[in-house]
């Protein structure tokens, strides 16, 4: 019974303490364009007043040009507004200009008083500051993103409606941000098995009907084909058949050869002609 007490009064001061503290987690997607990221890390920092606390440090080795990284932390030191930063480090991208403020970082991130979860969608260019929009690279962060959450939560945190409250943590990429989603799930919906997430529904239905026109326009496709073939042999065969019959009755007429002498009848007195070959020998007298 003392032990059940004891553990029962653990598990009351762990929920306390976790009301009371403050979650965060960000889904970030950094890119190179001109190339590969190479060793790259992620930090999340929180800074209140005079204190900072690194919350969490990843990172890893790509030679990719995309890295979907998803860092997460939990503080019990807000006792009034703080702020976070969060900030990404590439050793291979370089940024092709420097106005004060390295790509892959944001400071001052204010996080409102009283605790509770916080999370947010964020992209970086590598090369370039101020490039936080760009489109191929949400497309890459919600794939990514959509993929392990379906695989691994039931795609519980991938409705449209999570989804926009953390774009909306970042709000002058809010738009952005939610154009990216809604542009890469019915990507996402038409990939093998992701049919069996109620998330697709609507995207499958449609894609399920395209698919079935398609299939019924290529079948009455191929019938047609093979009739207009079944249509095409048998015109050559009779075709041929006919030719076969015409040359054997040709074949059978009688031929007619050396030379024919026909008599011509003629009105009046017939002239007889005689044709004497050699010289002619008279024997006897000859009268006059």
């Amino acid at each position: 019974m003392r032990l059940l007490a004891v553990l029962v009064a653990v598990g009351f001061f762990v929920t306390r303490c976790s009301t009371a503290g403050t979650f965060v987690k960000f889904s970030i997607a950094i890119h190179c364009p001109s190339g590969e990221l190479g060793v790259w890390s992620a930090t999340l920092s929180i800074e209140e007043q005079t204190t900072f606390e690194d919350l969490a440090i990843v990172g890893g080795t790509t030679s990719d040009k995309f890295q979907f990284i998803e860092i997460k932390g939990f503080s019990f030191n807000f006792k009034a507004p703080a702020n976070m930063s969060l900030s990404a480090i590439s050793a291979s991208c370089k940024p092709k200009s420097f106005g004060g403020v390295l790509p892959g970082k944001d400071y001052e991130i204010p996080i409102p008083r009283g605790g509770g979860f916080h999370y947010g969608f964020r992209v970086y260019n590598m090369e370039d500051d101020k490039d936080k929009t760009n489109s191929e690279t949400y497309e890459y962060l919600f794939m990514k993103y959509l993929e392990k959450d379906c695989a691994m939560n039931e795609c519980k945190e991938s409705s449209r409606e999570y989804v926009a409250k953390g774009c909306d943590f970042f709000k002058n990429e809010a738009s952005q941000c939610m154009k990216g989603y809604d542009d890469t799930l019915p990507k996402y919906c038409q990939k093998d098995g992701s049919s069996v997430h109620s998330l697709c529904s609507e995207y499958i239905s449609t894609t399920s009907s395209t698919k079935m026109i398609i299939i019924i326009c290529g079948a009455v496709g191929a019938i047609v084909v093979l009739v207009l073939a079944i249509g095409v042999f048998f015109y050559c065969r009779k075709k041929k058949k006919s030719k076969q019959n015409m040359t054997g009755t040709m074949s059978g007429s009688g031929t007619i050869s050396g030379t024919t002498q026909q008599s011509t009848a003629t009105t009046g007195t017939p002239t007889r002609a005689t044709t004497t070959t050699g010289a002619a020998t008279t024997t006897g007298a000859q009268r006059y």
